[in-house]
């Protein structure tokens, strides 16, 4: 049976003769009421913490779903992240290892050209040299020619012809001094 403090406080008594003092009976059913009443508002107080506290495990729980549901969303962020830059990091280092093959292989070819233009050089030199050097002993076994003869000309004689191609680059150190001893034949 649930007694209220209004239940107290109007209760009714019979009245008897040999009973209780009304007074003290009505001050001790008045205190009762009072903590009657103190224990509901704190039963009360109670209730609502309790259910204030209850609202915040319940907030406190959605937090940490919600933080948990975030740091999975990160994780899988940064391994996606990471997994895209080890595919951006092979890309980039395979580009760069065909560039380089490319870069290699254009200077091999361009090396090859540049020797085989060399070496065609070097034996139009070489021919040019051995047509040359014929000439100087040509030159050499004909007796000297007097000056008149050179003024009136040998109709029997054929014309000394003196060639010389235009290098295509340096000469090299040994033809050099053909070169110089072909400058003493025109001087």
């Amino acid at each position: 049976m649930e007694i209220t403090p209004q239940d107290v406080q109007q209760k009714q008594f019979d009245q008897v003769k040999r009973g209780f003092d009304p007074q003290q009976v009505g001050m001790y059913l008045d205190q009762t009421a009072a903590a009657l009443a103190a224990r509901d508002r704190e039963l009360h107080e109670a209730h609502t913490e309790i259910a204030a506290l209850g609202r915040a495990v319940e907030d406190v729980k959605q937090n940490e779903e919600a933080f948990r549901l975030t740091m999975t969303a990160a994780t899988q962020a940064k391994e996606e992240m990471l997994r895209r830059a080890g595919e951006t990091a092979d890309k980039l280092e395979a580009d760069a290892r065909d560039a380089a093959s490319l870069i290699v292989e254009r200077a091999r070819v361009e090396a090859d050209d540049q020797v085989a233009v060399l070496k065609r050089d070097i034996e139009s030199l070489q021919g040019e040299r051995t047509r040359l050097e014929a000439q100087l002993v040509e030159l050499r076994e004909h007796r000297p020619v007097a000056p008149e003869e050179i003024q009136q000309g040998d109709a029997d004689r054929p014309a000394l012809e003196l060639v010389v191609d235009q290098p295509h680059g340096p000469i090299a150190p040994d033809e050099s001094a053909l070169a110089a001893r072909v400058g003493d034949l025109r001087g």
